[in-house]
C-alpha cells in the first residue's frame, strides 16, 4: 500500500510536467492563464514556475503590447533562451533529417544526409552517427536528447527497428545500443508515424482537439491515433488494411492492401503509366495533376480508394479529426475537401453520432514526422519522467 506522501510527490511532479507543458507548447502563458487552463491554484502556479524560473528553463517578459487596464500588467513566460535543446533526426527510405530544436520546439538549426541505393546496415548506422555529431556541434546549450523517427515497425523495447521491409535489404535494425555508446544524451526512438501524432498534438492541428487520427502517405501509408490527447500505442499500418481481397498481391502477403494504390510510387506510377511523365516526388504529381486532367484523374481515383481505407479505420475509431501530412500535405486542397465529403458519406459514426470528420493538412507540412523526431524526446519529459530531473541537471551545467 503506498503511503500518502509518495502520493503528494508523484502529484507535484504531474502538475510541474503538465506546467511545463503549458508553457512550451504555448509559446508565451502568463500565470493566470495556466492557473485557469490546469485547474491549478495561483499558489500552486507561483510555487512551481518560481522553481522552473530559478533554474533558468523558464524566463518571464513584459508583453509588447500591455493590456490598457487597472492594476499590474501580467508578465508573460516563455522557455527560456539557454535552457537545454533537443535533437531529433528523421530516418527516411531516401534521407536522413536532423534537426535542433528548444523545448518549444523553435528550430535552431537542421542537417541532412542523402542515402543512396547502395546503404547497408554499417554505412547507414555511420551516417546516422555524423548526423548526430554534426548537430551537437551546431548548439553550445546542453542537450537533454535526441529523438530517432524511422520507417518500420518498432521493437517493444523501443530500441530500433523490429521490422522493414524495402530498406537496404535491412529487417531490423537495434539503433539504440549501436549509437548510445558515442553519446552522453538519452536516446529515443519511436515510428515517424507516431513521431507526427505527437508533433500534431503538442504544437499542430491537434493541439485542440480531444481526440484525432493523423494519416500520413509516403512509399506506404500509415498512422497514429490520438485519444483523450494520448498518442496510442496502436499499429499505425493502415497501409496494410485492404480494400480488395481479391487484389494484387502485396509485400506484406495480403492482397489488396491500400498503399497498392493510394501511396506515393503506387500514384507517381500510374501518372507515368498514363501521361508518360516521369515526376520524382508528391509535391510534384500534385501540382502536375492541376493542370493535366489524366494525372488529375489518377489522383481522384487514389483518393477515392484512401477513402475506403480511412473509412475502415474510421468505423472503429470516434474522432473529429483527420490530420493529413507527410507527402499527403501536399495535396490540393480539393482533394482534401473529397476526402471529408466521401468519408462523410459512408462512415456509421457520422449516422451514429452526428461526428463528421473534419480534414485538415498538417501545419508541418511534409515535415511533421523530423520535428515530431524531437517531440518523441519532450514526450517523456511532459509525462512526468526523470527527463525532468535530467532537465534540471542539463540547466545547472550551462
Amino acid at each position: 500500500m503506498k503511503k500518502a506522501g509518495i502520493n503528494l510527490i508523484e502529484v507535484k511532479e504531474r502538475n510541474r510536467a503538465l506546467l511545463l507543458q503549458s508553457v512550451c507548447t504555448a509559446g508565451s502563458i502568463t500565470r493566470s492563464e495556466l492557473s485557469e487552463g490546469l485547474h491549478l491554484s495561483p499558489m500552486t502556479v507561483t510555487n512551481i514556475t518560481s522553481e522552473l524560473l530559478q533554474k533558468h528553463i523558464i524566463e518571464e517578459f513584459a508583453p509588447q503590447d500591455p493590456i490598457k487596464s487597472p492594476g499590474r500588467t501580467p508578465m508573460l513566460l516563455r522557455i527560456c533562451s539557454t535552457s537545454p535543446v533537443v535533437l531529433g533526426i528523421y530516418i527516411s527510405r531516401t534521407c536522413l533529417y536532423g534537426v535542433v530544436c528548444d523545448l518549444s520546439l523553435q528550430l535552431l538549426a537542421r542537417a541532412k544526409r542523402p542515402l543512396t541505393p547502395i546503404e547497408n546496415e554499417e554505412s547507414l548506422l555511420q551516417k546516422l552517427r555524423e548526423l548526430a555529431e554534426q548537430l551537437t556541434e551546431h548548439t553550445e546549450r546542453p542537450i537533454l536528447g535526441m529523438g530517432i523517427s524511422t520507417v518500420g515497425v518498432i521493437s517493444s523495447d523501443a530500441s530500433g527497428i523490429a521490422y522493414v521491409t524495402d530498406f537496404f535489404g535491412i529487417r531490423s535494425l537495434n539503433l539504440r545500443d549501436a549509437l548510445q555508446p558515442y553519446f552522453r544524451f538519452p536516446i529515443i526512438v519511436c515510428n515517424d508515424m507516431h513521431a507526427s501524432g505527437l508533433c500534431e498534438l503538442y504544437f499542430g492541428a491537434g493541439k485542440d482537439a480531444d481526440s484525432f487520427l493523423y494519416m500520413g502517405i509516403t512509399e506506404g501509408l500509415g498512422a497514429a491515433l490520438v485519444s483523450h490527447h494520448e498518442l496510442l500505442d496502436a499499429c499505425g499500418e493502415l497501409g496494410h488494411t485492404s480494400i480488395d481481397f481479391g487484389g494484387p498481391r502485396c509485400t506484406c502477403g495480403s492482397r489488396g492492401c491500400l498503399e497498392l494504390y493510394a501511396s506515393a510510387p503506387a500514384i507517381l506510377s500510374l501518372i507515368h503509366d498514363e501521361c508518360g511523365v516521369e515526376l520524382d516526388s508528391m509535391e510534384q504529381a500534385a501540382g502536375f495533376a492541376m493542370t493535366n486532367k489524366a494525372a488529375y484523374t489518377v489522383f481522384y481515383n487514389a483518393m477515392r480508394q484512401l477513402s475506403f481505407g480511412l473509412n475502415n479505420y474510421l468505423n472503429l475509431v470516434n474522432v473529429s479529426l483527420v490530420v493529413l501530412g507527410h507527402d499527403a500535405a501536399f495535396l490540393p486542397e480539393e482533394f482534401v475537401r473529397y476526402l471529408e465529403q466521401w468519408v462523410a458519406d459512408i462512415n456509421v459514426s457520422v449516422h451514429q453520432q452526428q461526428l463528421r470528420p473534419r480534414f485538415v493538412k498538417s501545419r508541418f507540412g511534409a515535415n511533421s514526422p523530423i520535428y515530431g523526431s524531437a517531440c518523441a524526446v519532450l514526450q517523456p519529459l511532459f509525462q512526468g519522467s526523470n527527463l525532468i530531473e535530467r532537465l534540471f541537471d542539463c540547466a545547472q551545467q550551462e
